[in-house]
C-alpha cells in the first residue's frame, strides 16, 4: 500500500498530545469531555481551503520516501499504477501527502517531504529560485478540460475558447465549483478567469477547499460546472460521475507536471539519495513506457503523456537507422530534403491523435510550419500538397498549415506521416515523402 497517510495523521495527532499535557500550569482534563455543539448545516462549501495535515517533525529513514503530489495523481489512479514498481526495486516504501500543488511545494518548503510531484510551472520554478529545489525535471502532461451538466445551462458546448466559457459562465450565473486550495488546478483556473476579465464572485461561484475528485462529486451533486484535469475526470466517470467534457482542446489548458528534490540543506531528515534515485526512475525511458500506458486499455487513451528528457531522446533517436527521406519542394527557396535523423534531432513535440474509431495514439513529431520556414517558402506560395509513398496526396491551405500549432511531420514505422489532431482525417498522410508548395 504506497499512499500511507495513516501513519502521518497518527504521529501529529501523538506529537500534539505531548505538546498539550507539557504547557505550564497544566490543569488536569475532565475525564468526559462536554459534548461539542452541533454545527449548522452548511449551505456553500467553504471559501477557504481546508487546512493540511502535515508532520511538524518527520525522522529521515533509508527506507522510506515522502512523496509531497498533487490530487491528481492520486485520484486517477497513477500513483497506484507505478509506485510498487519503485518500492520493489529499492526495497522502500513511499509515503504517499496527496494534496493541492501549493501544498505540496508548501511541505517542500518545511522540510516535511523528500520530492514533490506537481503542476504548476511558475509555483515551481519560484520554487527553485528560492532554493527550496536542488534538481527539477519534466515528467509527464495531459490537460485540463471544463466540465459540466448535460443541460450545459451557459451554452459553452464546442467552445474552442476556454476563457471565453468562462466568461459565459459568469454571465449567466451558473454554478462554477472551484478547488479553491492554491493547487495546480486551482492557479489555471485563476489563469483562465483572469484572461476572460473576470474576478468571480457571488453565490454561483462555490469555493471548495477540497480535491479534484471531491470537487467533480460536488459539481456534479450541484449539477455545476468545474475546471478538471482529464485524468481524473476520467478516472471517475468509470465510477458513475454524471458530468460531460464541454470545453478542451484549447492550448492554454496544457497540464505539465514536473517533480523536484528538496534542498537536503533543509535538515538531515530530508532523504536526499532516495529523492534522486526516485527522480532518476520516474523520468527514466521503462517508466515513462508505462506512463504511456497508462489508462489505454480502459479509456482508450493514454491519461497522462510521458514528457522526460530521456524518453524524448529515446524517441528522436529511435528511427536514427531508417533511410527514408522527406522533400520539400515547388515554391520553396531550395528543394530540401530531411532524414529521419535530421528530423528526430530537431526541436519534437508530442501530439494525441484520436482516431474515427475512438483510439487516441501519442506521436512525437517536428512542427510542419518549422519544416517548411526552414525550407523558405515563397510569399505568393498558396499551398501545400503532401504526398505519400503510395501516391496518395491531400492539400491545405498554406496559411493554415502555417498558422497550426499541433500540425507535426511524426517519424512512423521508420518513414513519415503527417498528424493533424484539429483536421480532416484526410489530411493525415502515412508514408509522407514529398510536401509540394504550390
Amino acid at each position: 500500500m504506497s499512499k500511507k497517510l495513516f501513519p502521518v495523521i497518527l504521529l501529529v495527532v501523538f506529537l500534539a498530545s505531548i505538546v498539550a499535557g507539557c504547557g505550564p500550569a497544566a490543569t488536569a482534563e475532565p475525564t468526559t469531555a462536554p459534548a461539542a455543539p452541533a454545527a449548522p448545516e452548511a449551505t456553500t462549501a467553504p471559501a477557504e481551503p481546508t487546512p493540511t495535515i502535515a508532520p511538524t517533525i518527520r525522522a529521515g529513514t533509508p527506507d522510506r520516501l515522502v512523496l509531497a503530489t498533487t490530487t491528481s495523481t492520486q485520484d486517477s489512479g497513477l500513483l497506484d499504477f507505478i509506485l510498487p514498481d519503485f518500492e520493489a526495486e529499492f526495497n522502500t516504501e513511499v509515503d504517499v501527502i496527496a494534496v493541492g500543488t501549493g501544498q505540496s511545494l508548501q511541505l517542500g518548503k518545511d522540510g516535511n517531504a523528500d520530492v514533490v510531484l506537481v503542476h504548476a510551472r511558475s509555483q515551481e520554478d519560484a520554487f527553485m529560485a528560492d532554493g527550496h529545489g536542488v534538481r527539477r525535471e519534466d515528467v509527464m502532461y495531459n490537460d485540463f478540460v471544463i466540465v459540466g451538466p448535460e443541460s450545459d445551462p451557459a451554452g459553452i458546448k464546442g467552445m474552442a475558447s476556454a476563457a471565453e466559457a468562462m466568461k459565459k459562465i459568469a454571465d449567466s450565473q451558473s454554478a462554477f465549483v472551484s478547488r479553491g486550495d492554491k493547487s495546480g488546478t486551482h492557479t489555471k483556473e485563476l489563469s483562465v478567469w483572469k484572461a476572460a476579465g473576470i474576478e468571480p464572485a457571488g453565490d454561483w461561484y462555490i469555493s471548495a477547499g477540497q480535491g479534484m475528485g471531491e470537487v467533480l462529486t460536488m459539481s456534479a451533486e450541484q449539477q455545476a460546472y468545474t475546471l478538471s484535469d482529464r485524468a481524473t475526470y476520467l478516472a471517475r466517470t468509470k465510477t458513475g460521475l454524471a458530468l460531460d467534457i464541454l470545453v478542451e482542446k484549447d492550448s492554454t489548458l496544457l497540464n505539465p507536471y514536473g517533480v523536484i528534490a528538496v534542498n537536503p540543506d533543509k535538515g538531515s531528515m530530508i532523504n536526499a539519495d532516495l529523492a534522486t534515485k526516485f527522480i532518476d526512475w520516474i523520468i527514466s525511458v521503462p517508466v515513462q513506457e508505462k506512463i504511456n500506458g497508462f489508462g489505454k486499455e480502459e479509456f482508450g487513451q493514454s491519461l497522462f503523456v510521458p514528457d522526460s528528457t530521456p524518453w524524448k531522446e529515446a524517441q528522436s533517436s529511435a528511427p536514427a537507422a531508417s533511410g527514408a527521406t522527406l522533400k520539400a519542394t515547388g515554391m520553396v527557396d531550395a528543394e530540401t530534403t530531411w532524414t529521419a535523423e535530421e528530423i528526430g534531432a530537431m526541436d519534437m513535440m508530442s501530439v494525441d491523435y484520436t482516431n474515427k474509431d475512438g483510439e487516441t495514439t501519442t506521436y512525437e513529431g517536428v512542427l510542419i510550419s518549422d519544416l517548411l520556414e526552414a525550407a523558405g517558402v515563397k510569399t505568393e506560395a498558396q499551398t501545400v500538397v503532401f504526398v505519400a509513398d503510395d501516391g496518395f496526396s491531400a492539400e491545405m491551405a498554406l496559411a493554415d498549415v502555417m498558422s497550426c500549432a499541433n500540425c507535426i511531420v511524426a517519424v512512423d514505422d521508420g518513414g513519415f506521416r503527417t498528424v493533424m489532431p484539429e483536421q480532416s482525417g484526410k489530411l493525415q498522410v502515412k508514408g509522407l515523402v514529398e510536401m509540394q508548395v504550390k
